[in-house]
Order: C-alpha cells, then sequence, then structure tokens
C-alpha cells in the first residue's frame, strides 16, 4: 500500500518564473503555499493573490509556520537573502544551477539542500513539471530523502547530482537553451531587415529540434561548415560586412563547427 505524501507548508522567496511554475506545481499536489516574499510589492501581491496566500516584501516579516523554503531568485541575490533571513531551522532550498551548498553552510542552516528545475520557465505560461528533470542535492540523507519525495510529487524525472555535475548540466543548459534562442534572435534580425517573415524559418527550427528524438546532434549537423565549404561561408561573411557582431559570431561558430569534423 502506497504511503500518502506528507503535505508541506511552503514559503516562495521569489515571485519570478522559477517561483511561479513550482508554486503552481506544488499547490496542484495539494501542497500549502503558506507564504510568498518578493522584493517588488506587485510581483509579491501577483504571486500571492494566485497561491491565495500571504504575501511581503519584508524578509524580517516572513514567518515561521513553515516546513519548506524556496529560494528561486537570481544567484547574486542568493547569499543576501540567505544571510538577512532569520529562520535558519527550517527545510530550505535554492533553484540555481550554479550556486552551491556552501552558501547555506556559510550563513549557518541546518536543513538544506538544493533544487534545481531544468526547464525555461515564463509565469505567464505555467505548465506541467510532470516531464521536466529536477536535480537535487542535500549533504544529509534524510534531507536527501526529504526533497526526492518533495521533488517527486510534481516531476516524473527526479534525480540526484552533486554541485559539479549541475553545474556542467546549468552549462549545457545555457548552450542549448539561451545560445541556441539567441541565435533564433540573430536570424529573426537578419530576416527582418530584408522584410522577410521569421514564420518562414520555424518549420526548420522544429524539424532541426525533432531531429534529435532518433539521432545525436553531432549526426544531425549539417551546413556548409560541416561540408568545409569555404566558398559559400565567405560569401555569408561578406554578406554580414554591415553588421560586425553577426558577422564575428558566424566566423567563429563556422571556424569551430569545421574544426569538430577534423
Amino acid at each position: 500500500m502506497a504511503v500518502a505524501l506528507k503535505k508541506k507548508r511552503i514559503t516562495l522567496i521569489g515571485a519570478g518564473n522559477v517561483a511561479t511554475n513550482l508554486g503552481a506545481a506544488l499547490k496542484a499536489k495539494g501542497h500549502i503555499i503558506h507564504q510568498v516574499f518578493s522584493r517588488s510589492h506587485q510581483n509579491a501581491m501577483i504571486l500571492g493573490h494566485t497561491m491565495n496566500c500571504d504575501f511581503t516584501t519584508r524578509l524580517a516579516d516572513l514567518n515561521d509556520k513553515t516546513d519548506f523554503i524556496i529560494v528561486a531568485v537570481h544567484d547574486d541575490s542568493i547569499n543576501d537573502i540567505l544571510g538577512q533571513l532569520k529562520i535558519k531551522d527550517k527545510l530550505i532550498v535554492h533553484t540555481s544551477g550554479t550556486t552551491s551548498l556552501k552558501v547555506f553552510e556559510d550563513n549557518k542552516y541546518k536543513q538544506y539542500g538544493i533544487f534545481y528545475p531544468l526547464q525555461t520557465f515564463s509565469k505567464h505560461d505555467v505548465e506541467s513539471l510532470l516531464p521536466i528533470p529536477i536535480s537535487v542535492e542535500a549533504p544529509k540523507k534524510k534531507v536527501e530523502s526529504d526533497l526526492i519525495e518533495i521533488a517527486s510529487s510534481i516531476s516524473k524525472k527526479v534525480f540526484l547530482l552533486d554541485s559539479e555535475k549541475r553545474k556542467a548540466l546549468h552549462v549545457a543548459a545555457v548552450f542549448a537553451n539561451n545560445f541556441s534562442n539567441y541565435m533564433f534572435q540573430i536570424s529573426h534580425q537578419i530576416l527582418e531587415q530584408e522584410n522577410i517573415s521569421f514564420e518562414l524559418i520555424k518549420p526548420l527550427i522544429k524539424r532541426t529540434v525533432e531531429k534529435l528524438e532518433g539521432n545525436t546532434p553531432y549526426e544531425s549537423q549539417t551546413g556548409p561548415a560541416v561540408r568545409n565549404d569555404q566558398k559559400i561561408i565567405s560569401n555569408h561573411i561578406e554578406f554580414l560586412k554591415d553588421n560586425k557582431e553577426f558577422q564575428q559570431v558566424y566566423a567563429l561558430l563556422s571556424e569551430s563547427l569545421t574544426k569538430s569534423r577534423k
């Protein structure tokens, strides 16, 4: 007989994309969103109303009637938040892909870990976390088990990663998501300058991702750089002469791609 999940009272520190999606997923599974903090009154109010809970813009006003604190803020704010927070004896995590456990140790926390969902979120388009990987890390087995239980209540893909491996995952994610989206942005600007609709290139983008279902990225790679077609590459670089930044990106990536095939 399956053991019923123990519902948690959860405090969200942060009211952005990650906090909104985690809060929605946890609430949907029966956990109680107890309180929301954000430095922005509007963001705190909106998420508080969405989660039907108390909200505040003052860390000092967070109460300790909670089971689980999620710090979902920018990396450069994590240490500052942890340094100011007075609640030190509750289970607390951050959601960063890069910041290590040491930030909790430095700020004298007792029960802590990392709860990193691997997805690009939007608070205006909340999604199910069931297919989204969540990696957890904790220095104590009991905390590790608690985090796995909470994560497993909202995701089917929960796994353990230490800080170095999670950093590698985060770096890989930046290449796969952030940098690829920047390539889409460059494509959009080039087409826009020529009064060509970006819609024309969307089927190509879709097919590029679909090919990964049955092939590695290496196997799926096509284009002039893979063929070492220097004539086309030079022609394209010449086309980009009025935009030195795009020209440099094109040349650098073409060179790297060509070398990867040798």
